[in-house]
């Protein structure tokens, strides 16, 4: 398979295979090599299965995108409510020893979203079960309900955090299917390639009529078989 990017694969695939199969001086031929119609019928539909592995490809990744921008977005604003409240419950409760623990007020903050949300979590959770701590709290303007509320931010923190790990799955299987469809094109394209090398040989002017993908010998110096590019 000539070297060339993906896209332009597919875009070069459906002109060779769509004149090997509409140009009557070409299909004339092949079908004496077992290209009948039926046969042509099947590259188109490897051809069209490609083309949608694209399009699936390329929607899973714009919202795998905008999942991440969500993400990054609302653990932004989640970890700024945690700072202040962090912050301010130090203050607050600086003198009950239980809460240091039961709230991990101490320590370095966690970079990793699992770290940081195992801190967040277990702060608004036990800081909110706990009657003690919430009247104290509250002395400081933080009442129950602020705090329910900030929790609720955490929690969405992690929701945003899944939907972009399952956006992320579906992307990835977008890939693995789009490769898997390309493979498929590829191997029908080089054997009919393979094939039109020998119907048509010495015959270059019909060649040229099936586009860039046309099996026309070229000269170049350390030339091998090549599989198309990745990109």
């Amino acid at each position: 398979m000539i070297k060339t990017s993906q896209s332009r694969f597919l875009h070069e695939a459906r002109t060779f295979i769509e004149n090997a199969a509409g140009l009557s001086e070409i299909s004339s031929v092949l079908s004496a090599y077992g290209y009948s119609e039926a046969r042509f019928k099947k590259g188109k539909e490897l051809l069209r299965a490609a083309d949608e592995s694209t399009k699936r490809k390329a929607v899973e990744y714009g919202e795998r995108s905008e999942a991440a921008s969500d993400f990054a977005s609302a653990w932004a604003a989640a970890n700024v409510v945690y700072a202040k409240t962090l912050k301010l419950a130090r203050i607050a409760l600086g003198d009950d020893a239980k809460s240091f623990k039961a709230l991990k007020l101490v320590g370095p903050r966690k970079q990793s979203f699992s770290g940081w949300y195992d801190q967040a979590g277990t702060f608004y959770r036990n800081l909110t079960r706990d009657p003690e701590f919430v009247a104290k709290m509250g002395a400081f303007g933080y009442d129950r309900e602020k705090l329910d509320r900030e929790g609720r931010c955490i929690e969405e923190a992690n929701d945003k955090c899944k939907a972009h790990a399952s956006e992320s799955g579906s992307a990835h299987a977008s890939t693995a299917e789009y490769d898997r469809k390309l493979r498929e094109l590829d191997s029908w394209v080089s054997d009919l390639r393979a094939v039109c090398e020998v119907a048509f040989y010495g015959a270059k002017e019909e060649l040229e009529k099936l586009g860039p993908l046309a099996p026309i010998r070229r000269r170049r110096a350390g030339a091998r078989k090549k599989s198309i590019a990745t990109v």
